[in-house]
């Protein structure tokens, strides 16, 4: 095998180097916060979207984005949604709100910005909220728990419409209050007025 030539050699080292200069993209983070949230039945509950991973007042930011969250309708009453701003004022038809909404235990937040590329790139932060989900816990009792997830193929566009590889987190949890105990206080109380009745009765018999 020959030995490259020295002029070669300065060619790979040049194009190594322009390489090494060029931003490599990495998936964004989606997740839904808070990762636990304690509720009972009745309580209403916002949870948020959140993207990270993004370039931080630099590319890769974000133009647009397309993401369901699948949960338990037995549990969980979807209420509606609120778009973050970070895309664009869509009062101000700087960005379209293109959220499918409710899907039966789904809900759809979609928007595409109409912003610039240099706009969307001096304007985001590297971690902001996508969207703000609301729900009521329509039955959860004891102890008892459920979960939201986000469904697979979430879609995300950088600002030049290009598509941004993307992860998800785990679920997150919602847990009724527990009330440990009161099963226990029961049997108690119920023991408790066998022995006095037990007792009025030696009583009488004497």
């Amino acid at each position: 095998m020959c030995c490259p030539t020295p002029f070669k050699r300065y060619v790979l080292v040049v194009l190594a180097a322009c390489l090494m200069q060029i931003p490599l993209a990495h998936a964004a983070l989606i997740q839904i916060q808070p990762g636990t949230t304690t509720a009972s039945t009745g309580d209403v509950i916002s949870l948020d979207l959140v993207i990270s991973g993004l370039g931080n007042f630099f590319p890769d930011s974000l133009g647009a984005f397309d993401i369901s969250v699948g949960f338990d309708a037995a549990a969980l009453s979807y209420t509606g949604y609120s778009l973050g701003g970070e895309l664009g004022n869509i009062g101000l038809f700087q960005a379209i709100d293109a959220s499918g909404g409710d899907l039966g235990g789904a809900v759809n937040v979609a928007e595409v910005s109409l912003l610039s590329a240099i706009a969307l790139d001096t304007q985001q932060p590297g971690t902001f909220t996508l969207a703000t989900l609301n729900f009521t816990v329509i039955n959860l009792w004891g102890g008892a728990a459920t979960q939201l997830s986000i469904l697979p193929l979430p879609v995300l566009a950088d600002a030049n419409g290009f598509a941004l590889p993307v992860t998800t987190s785990g679920p997150a949890r919602i847990q009724s209050i527990a009330v440990p105990g009161t099963l226990l206080l029961l049997i108690t109380s119920l023991l408790g007025w066998l022995i006095q009745v037990k007792r009025h009765s030696s009583m009488h018999q004497l």
